[in-house]
């Protein structure tokens, strides 16, 4: 009968943080605004230089590799912010993000070395993930 009503208790206690949680994340959305103006263009900006970083190096040279690792990278940091995600989506990242998905064909057959293997195809994934969420919120 003490166990059940510790257990009860416990419930309760979890499901009010919960609650209180979910409220300052979302006073969090609230007091965040929106980029507008310079800010704005400066962000869609930089989303534009990452996607056309994407579009270009497609391949498996290293350089290559490393350009499309950094900006994955950049746009997945861009897309943890939700506030800034419909900039993203109307920079163009998202055909970029999907096109690495798939690695790029290898020229050498599958001996050859592969710079960053599979790392801008998860850099793609998580960056289109949190783009997903975010977007359907």
């Amino acid at each position: 009968m003490e166990l059940q009503r510790c257990e009860e208790q416990g419930l309760q206690e979890r499901k009010g943080q919960k609650r209180k949680l979910e409220e300052e994340i979302q006073e969090d959305r609230d007091a965040t605004p929106l980029p507008t103006g310079d800010a704005r263009r400066a962000l869609l900006a930089e989303v534009t230089a990452q996607v056309k970083v994407l579009d270009s190096a497609f391949s498996w040279h290293e350089s290559d590799r490393a350009a499309a690792k950094r900006a994955t990278h950049v746009l997945a940091e861009l897309a943890k912010n939700e506030e800034v995600v419909n900039v993203i989506v109307e920079g163009g990242a998202i055909p970029a993000l999907v096109k690495h998905l798939q690695a790029p064909l290898s020229d050498e057959g599958d001996l050859s070395l592969k710079p960053f293997e599979h790392e801008v195809e998860k850099g793609s994934a998580f960056a289109l993930g949190l783009l997903a969420v975010k977007l359907k919120t």
